[in-house]
């Protein structure tokens, strides 16, 4: 009896593709994107986004901008930035995840670290992981940078070097800088960094609750118009779409309303999660109620009509669940609600454009941490309101010809 009910089991799974594809499909894929993320997070897969303005323009500076430009790990931005201001704000925009600034030579003995790194708390790794970069190419690189660092102590053991001396070592170094790799300094020196780096935050607060506010919304949103919608499905088997549908809207009005309940329930629900942000971790939405409104109005119609869009394609609820809790959780690891996207690697950055969450967090970071006005914030709620009338088009289509086929 065991082993019969066994079987049965076993072909109600093969036979049921969602629950097949549930089981067997998404564990992998879900491991593979994360696996993707935190691999590159180790390794070359990252390619942190930088911009370079080199005020000092000397031979190690020169230098050290073409050994940063030609590192695998990194990327270095195309565009035009002549000085710190317009360093600042590329790196307030989030056009790069963070700024270099060459302030001076790097063997020069001013008082001042020789270079700034420009970084938004939004991205609280990417100046780390800059400035240790910076040091491992200066160190492979530039071995005369390391050897001046050395002079000072070498001096004070040798009573001092005479004229002659210090020019031939300065001609030494020269020539050292202009050789090849050092690969035995690769590693700092016990004493220290090779040399001063300064790190300037653009802004301060909890950049990680103002970013997980906005991703943590449009995942609960997905959740709950996915949810939401499949009720569709039950009214349609039941018989009450057949009812409403003897009208002169049709079946159309069911499918609006619904959009339009989602939609408020997910205002509402996003309302939720940001008035605890703003209680409890300052995250000063009411500041920008306006354009906060317009998004969460706009990511709660896109989520909402992706749900709607499911549903009528679906023609059970068990297959409805199957398919959106396959769909949010790939959606929402690629679109950044889990991991922030700039630690993923490029090709999954760009994979996660094609998302709502990716669109929705862009605009809430916008609008909170970056204080973007209206014009700045469209390039990222345009595509969230594309999704919202492309959802609900496709349900009205979809529940038309369902009717018809019944």
């Amino acid at each position: 009896m065991i082993a019969a009910l066994l079987k049965v089991m076993i072909l109600g799974l093969v036979r049921d593709r969602g629950a097949l594809a549930m089981t067997f499909l998404l564990p992998p894929l879900i491991f593979m994107i994360f696996a993707a993320i935190f691999s590159g997070v180790s390794g070359d897969e990252m390619r942190l986004k930088i911009a370079i303005v080199d005020k000092a323009q000397t031979d190690e500076s020169v230098q050290l901008v073409t050994a940063l430009r030609e590192e695998p790990s990194l990327r270095v931005y195309g565009g035009r930035l002549n000085d710190e201001d317009s360093l600042r704000r590329a790196v307030a925009l989030g056009e790069v995840d963070v700024g270099l600034y060459i302030r001076s030579s790097l063997t020069s003995d001013t008082g001042t670290a020789p270079i700034l790194i420009v970084a938004d708390a939004g991205r609280a790794m990417a100046g780390p992981i800059l400035s240790g970069h910076v040091q491992r190419l200066i160190a492979r690189k530039m071995p005369g940078v390391t050897l001046h660092r050395l002079v000072p102590t070498i001096e004070t053991l040798s009573g001092g070097l005479t004229g002659a001396q210090r020019v031939r070592l300065d001609a030494s170094i020269q020539a050292m800088n202009q050789g090849k790799e050092n690969a035995a300094a690769e590693e700092e020196s016990s004493e220290g960094p090779l040399v001063a780096i300064d790190t300037l935050d653009i802004r301060g607060g909890n950049s990680a609750v103002s970013y997980y506010a906005g991703a943590i919304a449009i995942l609960f949103l997905l959740l709950s118009a996915m949810q939401g919608a499949a009720t569709l499905i039950e009214e349609r088997n039941s018989g009450i779409v057949d009812r409403l549908a003897v009208g002169s809207a049709g079946v159309d009005v069911v499918v609006i309303a619904k959009f339009l309940f989602l939609t408020l329930q997910g205002m509402f629900q996003v309302g939720l999660i940001f008035l605890l942000a703003w209680l409890i971790y300052s995250v000063s939405f009411p500041g920008h109620f306006g354009l906060w409104l317009l998004t969460t109005v706009l990511a709660a119609a896109a989520a909402s009509g992706l749900g709607l869009s499911v549903a009528a394609a679906c023609a059970t609820k068990q297959q409805a669940n199957t398919i959106s809790g396959f769909l949010v959780l790939i959606i929402s690891a690629v679109g950044g609600s889990m991991v922030p996207r700039f630690m993923m690697p490029p090709w999954l950055q760009d994979i996660g454009w094609y998302t709502p969450n990716a669109w929705a967090i862009e605009a809430y970071q916008g609008l909170l941490w970056r204080d973007a006005d209206l014009q700045a914030l469209l390039p990222s709620m345009w595509p969230l309101a594309l999704v919202g009338i492309v959802g609900l088009l496709a349900a009205l289509a979809l529940s038309r010809h369902r009717l018809k086929l019944g």
